[in-house]
């Protein structure tokens, strides 16, 4: 067997034993790699080495040689027997490496399969809901960058228009034509000091009406996501964003934004919102299963400027009721309407 026999989502290569996480029966729990895979290991192990470290030794702990700074700055796509991976590579203070591999999709799943409830992918391909901001948040391993593919792949398959992807690394295979009017061109960007100008140059040069932003990990990156997602009524951005919680990614988001352009990120960010999820992975039956515990839809209607009004006047504390009161619109829809409809 191999390991694309088995399921996880993680492949962890300590100095001092292989690792499996994200299997089905143990969860989080580390899991020692099966002995028939081990060899298939070891050749990913001698193969990283010559990717992240110069002067690389074939054993993890002798001669460890130097750290690659640039590779190290970043993580990589790697693919090895069929398995496509996100490596990364750290560096301890014995000079041992670790090797850091999460497993990756093979294709884009449609968003339909996903888990989202059918509300929400209503919504999210509505006629109307072309521009804008779409945030997606969560905890590490939740199934951000899925969720991100899949919506930008229904977004071009449904209305057509080209996509660009500004990625580190890019994740799932989305560079391919989407539906009969659709188009996808997927890029890589080596750090996010590099997105201003990959931004800049997109919107100027190539119009697309779908960018998606692999995820928002610093000020810099906060600031663009904003500023491109004002530039054009027919462009949504996608992105996603580190939160253990709706506002908590909200609040991450505007600070971040805001150590550059000040109180105008609070306006920049009320003016382009249009959607955020909250999504989870729990483990139901041996499988991971998606649920989204919160989302707030931002649509450009009265209702959306109440919205906007609030996160202007920076009172994200305030949007607790406007999730709740979305939320109960899905429970009792006998009561309520959708938001936007």
């Amino acid at each position: 067997m191999s390991l694309a026999d088995h399921e996880f989502s993680d492949l962890l290569l300590f100095p001092g034993g292989w690792k499996l996480k994200g299997c089905p029966a143990t969860g989080q729990q580390l899991v020692s790699v099966p002995e028939d895979c081990r060899e298939e290991v070891s050749a990913i192990v001698r193969e990283l080495l010559l990717r992240f470290v110069k002067k690389p030794s074939p054993h993890l702990r002798d001669e460890p040689g130097e750290l690659d700074g640039a590779a190290y700055s970043r993580s990589i796509r790697y693919s090895y027997r069929g398995i496509q991976y996100r490596a990364a590579a750290v560096q301890d203070v014995t000079g041992d490496y670790t090797f850091f591999l999460r497993r990756l999709p093979d294709a884009v799943p449609s968003l339909e399969t996903l888990g989202l409830p059918p509300h929400l992918t209503d919504w999210l391909l509505k006629p109307d809901t072309l521009q804008g901001l779409v945030l997606v948040t969560g905890a590490q391993a939740s199934g951000k960058s899925t969720t991100a593919a899949s919506l930008a792949a229904a977004r071009l398959t449904k209305w057509g228009g080209h996509g660009l992807t500004l990625e580190n690394p890019a994740e799932l295979p989305l560079g391919r034509a989407w539906g009969e009017h659709g188009y996808c061109i997927q890029t890589e960007i080596g750090s996010e000091q590099e997105l201003a100008r990959q931004i800049e140059c997109a919107h100027r040069f190539s119009s697309p009406n779908v960018i998606l932003i692999g995820e928002i990990r610093t000020k810099r990156a906060a600031r663009e996501a904003l500023r491109i997602a004002q530039g054009s009524s027919r462009q949504v951005v996608i992105a996603t964003a580190f939160g253990l919680n709706l506002l908590t990614a909200l609040g991450a988001l505007l600070k971040g934004a805001g150590e550059l352009d000040g109180e105008s990120a609070a306006q920049n960010l009320a003016n382009c919102l249009l959607c955020v999820i909250q999504q989870e992975l729990c483990l139901a039956d041996g499988r991971y299963v998606l649920r989204v515990p919160d989302f707030l839809l931002c649509p450009f209607t009265e209702e959306g400027d109440v919205i906007r009004r609030k996160i202007r006047e920076g009172k994200l504390n305030a949007l607790t009721d406007d999730i709740r009161q979305q939320k109960n619109r899905v429970a009792y829809p006998e009561w309520l309407t959708q938001a936007g409809d």
